[in-house]
């Protein structure tokens, strides 16, 4: 069910009482917290709400999930807690379509790092994958991520997934820097910043470069590689070892 109640500091930092001492509701990054265990979900409510700048909006139980809910409440990130059920299915048609409209990020959690686990959960639209015991400070540091426009993914299951990518049929797998697709050194050094995580502010402030720009060079890429998303761009950079791009110097 939805939270309704939320705790004495949540309603302090609504207010603009914030731990670090900054002010202000517009300081605040909304979180929402989707789980099938009532116990997870209190858990991560818990220790989300004590943390400087995130406020957790609102909790829901993953069977009664509904888009709606995403309008009443307007969480920037979705912790969705993907055991225990068909996780294709929820992200793709009940999670991901609807959160994409009303402007929500994905990050997806569980206690299972198998590489289809992952990339079902990518290619549903998530944003993120970490394991469910991933600390605090992790968690947080992805959340924030995430909301940036980045991609955040648990290390080991990047490692597996990269693995399982490279050693999959050539019909499956991502179209690879040997073929005709020809990328410009910028986009190159982009790609590899992706694959490190980098948002687009991020990436324009390295390189000195307007944001409008920064985001032309993403649409490119997109269209060049035939990816979707720059959730996908990540881990195509990743699996096919674009990441060294990053510290490319171009003139």
């Amino acid at each position: 069910m939805p939270s309704t109640s939320p705790s004495p500091a949540s309603a302090d930092r609504r207010q603009g009482a914030l731990p670090d001492g900054s002010t202000g509701s517009k300081d605040l990054l909304p979180v929402g917290v989707c789980s099938g265990s009532s116990v997870y979900r209190a858990g991560l409510m818990t220790v989300l709400r004590d943390i400087p700048g995130i406020d957790v909006v609102a909790e829901w139980d993953t069977t009664r999930y509904s888009p709606r809910l995403l309008q009443d409440h307007r969480p920037r990130v979705l912790l969705m807690d993907v055991d225990g059920f068909d996780i294709a299915d929820m992200l793709a048609r009940q999670v991901v379509r609807q959160t994409a409209e009303h402007a929500v990020k994905v990050l997806a959690l569980s206690a299972h790092l198998a590489p289809d686990t992952a990339m079902k959960v990518l290619r549903g639209g998530a944003e993120g994958f970490l394991h469910k015991d991933t600390p605090v400070q992790g968690l947080v540091d992805a959340i924030r991520v995430v909301d940036r426009g980045g991609a955040a993914l648990d290390p080991l299951v990047a490692g597996e997934l990269v693995t399982a990518l490279r050693y999959s049929a050539p019909s499956e797998a991502a179209v690879g820097p040997d073929n005709e697709v020809k990328l410009t050194p910028r986009q190159l050094q982009i790609l590899g910043m992706i694959g490190h995580g980098l948002a687009n502010v991020e990436i324009a402030d390295r390189l000195k470069l307007g944001r409008p720009t920064v985001k032309s060079h993403i649409s490119s890429l997109l269209r060049a590689l035939d990816l979707r998303d720059r959730t996908q761009l990540a881990v195509y950079a990743c699996v096919h070892g674009f990441r060294s791009y990053a510290a490319l110097p171009v003139n």
